[in-house]
């Protein structure tokens, strides 16, 4: 086993150790009011503690003085896209993790996030029933690169997967 491959093995196992010792903490922003709370009660209900937002200026305000695990966004908002809302994000120094969840264009939207570290793209219809699991995984996977020092550009596990 190459020294690449144990040091990659031992980030992702730290990083599994994190997620499941430090409950996730969400920031979902979407602009469809029903989505936000069916997905609010789906998260919550597998023990992962969600806010939500269909506003973005409001969603600035929760990132200046909360302080969550990552972020669950749409990629479209009549006021600001999920891209927009990103570069804002980036622009004020918020480097919270994001993974996008979305129901429109996932392959157009990764070409448009590729220059943005993102966990991944995740479909609303595909992904919906499994949306804990998949938040889980995506995040531990980002913690175990953290914790080897790699960007999720190093490692062929980092790249936005479009489910």
């Amino acid at each position: 086993m190459s020294l690449t491959l144990c040091g990659e093995l031992y980030g992702h196992l730290r990083g599994l150790m994190a997620v499941l010792t430090d409950p996730l903490r969400v920031l979902y922003i979407d602009d469809d009011e029903m989505a936000l709370t069916l997905t609010q009660l789906q998260l919550l209900n597998a023990g992962i503690h969600t806010e939500t937002t269909a506003d973005a200026l409001e969603a600035v305000s929760i990132l200046a003085t909360e302080n969550p695990t990552l972020i669950l966004l749409d990629s479209v908002m009549p006021t600001i896209d999920g891209v927009e809302f990103l570069q804002l994000m980036r622009s004020l120094q918020f480097e919270y993790p994001v993974v996008f969840f979305t129901g429109h264009g996932v392959e157009e939207l990764a070409e448009a996030v590729q220059e943005f570290d993102i966990l991944g793209i995740l479909d609303k219809q595909k992904d919906r029933m499994a949306l804990p699991e998949r938040l889980q995984s995506l995040y531990a996977a980002h913690c175990g690169r953290m914790s080897s020092g790699l960007s999720p550009s190093e490692t062929a596990a980092g790249h936005p997967a479009a489910s």
